[in-house]
């Protein structure tokens, strides 16, 4: 299993400004080490901190939140963050997440540099470091479908005496109980928090009851390219590894990886303008993914000769032809 080895780096002739060089991977194992370096940068006054990650093997959905959340903290705090040399892999799941907007991807340390001088420069000089600049997100109403990247969160704020808890004032601040994000709502009903998706019941006395949260499906489109396809193996790897590990969790990233394999060479012949769609469900123990496209169709006949993994390791696997044209497939791991 990877370690985490950092090297970290002040910038001479700027006491503001950082370089982590960083070997490895950056997920459930190693993330306390990786806080607990940022912490020491936070706790030295550093502000603009640059991530090299040319070195980074892996990073899993516990990484990803870290990186986030110091984005957030390094953001309040005056600064930000920017990752430099991104692997092609781990630069699509970052993108796929829509986790590019919490922080800047740079060619190298000039560009991070200067986009992270530039953001500063930008910022409204009113506001004091270390004041949130935007407001809590509001929470989706009823049963809406969300977005796969989780909403930007801005810093701790002091709530307006409105919003305190009994008042029956809207617009009003919760504290949501899943995952302590705050967010607005705007009158009485049902809601769900944008990050974790827990409800929220709010009354029209101010009162608030909160329920589980719920796992929501991950729909993205993609290119029929390697990279996308090595993108999507990582990314399967990170948001899976809660639901199971092991074999399981072995047996559907090859099998991920045949299925993107089988859509860039033989659905779309290597064509790069070819797009397939997939969504992920996740739950405890069980992970359903399906795949849908618009080129060649194989035949049913044929699946064990495209899919010989995905048709012999998984929970189920099925690949029918689609009526209109292209193909749907359907994998099921459980563990």
């Amino acid at each position: 299993m990877a370690g985490l080895d950092i090297k970290l780096t002040t910038i001479e002739g700027d006491d503001l400004s950082a370089l982590a060089e960083m070997t490895g991977a950056i997920d459930g194992n190693t993330v306390p080490s990786f806080q607990a370096a940022l912490e020491e940068l936070k706790g030295k006054g550093i502000r603009r901190l640059v991530l090299d990650m040319s070195k980074i093997k892996y990073v899993n959905s516990t990484g990803l939140g870290s990186l986030v959340k110091y984005a957030d903290a390094f953001k309040s705090n005056g600064g930000g963050m920017a990752l430099i040399k991104v692997p092609a892999k781990v630069k699509i799941v970052i993108e796929m997440l829509g986790l590019n907007a919490f922080f800047d991807i740079c060619a190298d340390l000039d560009a991070a540099l200067d986009a992270l001088k530039n953001a500063a420069s930008a910022a409204p000089s009113s506001e004091a470091p270390g004041t949130p600049s935007s407001a809590p997100p509001r929470v989706s109403k009823g049963d809406s479908g969300a977005s796969a990247a989780p909403p930007r969160v801005s810093g701790p704020s002091a709530a307006p005496a409105s919003t305190a808890p009994g008042s029956g004032a809207f617009p009003r601040v919760i504290d949501c109980q899943g995952c302590t994000v705050k967010v607005e709502v705007s009158s009485p009903g049902n809601w769900k928090c944008p990050r974790c998706y827990t409800r929220l019941s709010v009354q029209p006395d101010g009162s608030v009851g909160f329920g589980k949260s719920e796992p929501v499906p991950l729909s993205l489109s993609l290119t029929a390219t390697k990279d996308c396809g090595e993108g999507l193996v990582h990314l399967v790897t990170s948001v899976c590894s809660t639901a199971f590990n092991g074999p399981q969790l072995e047996n559907l990233r090859f099998a991920v990886h045949e299925i993107a394999q089988v859509m860039q060479q033989s659905v779309y012949a290597g064509n790069p303008g070819g797009v397939y769609h997939v969504c992920i469900e996740r739950q405890p123990g069980r992970v359903q993914i399906r795949f849908s496209d618009h080129g060649a169709t194989i035949e049913s006949t044929r699946t064990a000769q495209f899919f010989p993994h995905s048709s012999s390791k998984l929970t189920e696997f099925e690949c029918r032809p689609h009526p209109a044209g292209g193909n749907t497939i359907r994998l099921l791991q459980t563990g």
